[in-house]
């Protein structure tokens, strides 16, 4: 199943396989900014965020081949090639990180929400952002921060779209205040 507002850009890709240099230019201009709001959350650097999108489109040309449209769109794909290239540049720095502490690196607990909240409730909610495993981490800031669809993360992670919605609703649900979930256990009650 496709997203009608992500169409447009697995036409352009299917048509940049095919040899279209045009439609290679618009993909990259359909993509770049998804791409780059993925990339700048992960890297401090503004540098070093230019060079891993840039590597990541030169790696999607290199690989149209390889993009099988039954797998999934061309964001999840362009974002796959960039989240590997984010994965395998940790791994040069520090080499012998587990990959557990290469993904916790990569995630950057900041997001929107946080950046309106103040004082205590921003230390809380990063010690319960903190608190939680880091491909539940990920998860959240692809879904609320990189504003990735229930669809597209599955793509990306290789998930059905029904467990992407259940781990996000889990998720979501650990990060609420323990009063709050147990006023809720007793509406239900």
């Amino acid at each position: 199943m496709r997203l009608p507002w992500r169409a447009r850009e697995d036409r352009l890709l299917l048509r940049a396989r095919r040899g279209e240099r045009e439609a290679f230019r618009a993909l990259y201009r359909e993509l770049y900014e998804p791409v780059a709001r993925f990339v700048g959350r992960r890297v401090q650097r503004r540098e070093d965020a230019e060079d891993v999108i840039s590597r990541t489109f030169e790696r999607l040309l290199l690989r149209l081949e390889s993009f099988d449209e039954e797998q999934g769109g061309a964001l999840p794909f362009a974002l796959a090639i960039a989240r590997n290239l984010l994965v395998d540049d940790l791994r040069a720095q520090r080499p012998g990180v587990p990959l557990e502490e290469a993904a916790a690196q990569l995630i950057e607990t900041r997001t929107p929400l946080a950046e309106l909240l103040r004082g205590e409730e921003i230390r809380v909610a990063r010690e319960r952002l903190e608190a939680l495993a880091p491909e539940v981490r990920e998860l959240l800031l692809l879904r609320y921060a990189d504003e990735l669809s229930s669809l597209e993360i599955g793509q990306l992670l290789g998930l059905s779209t029904a467990a992407v919605r259940q781990r996000l609703s889990r998720a979501v649900r650990s990060l609420r205040d323990p009063a709050d979930r147990e006023e809720g256990a007793m509406a239900h009650e």
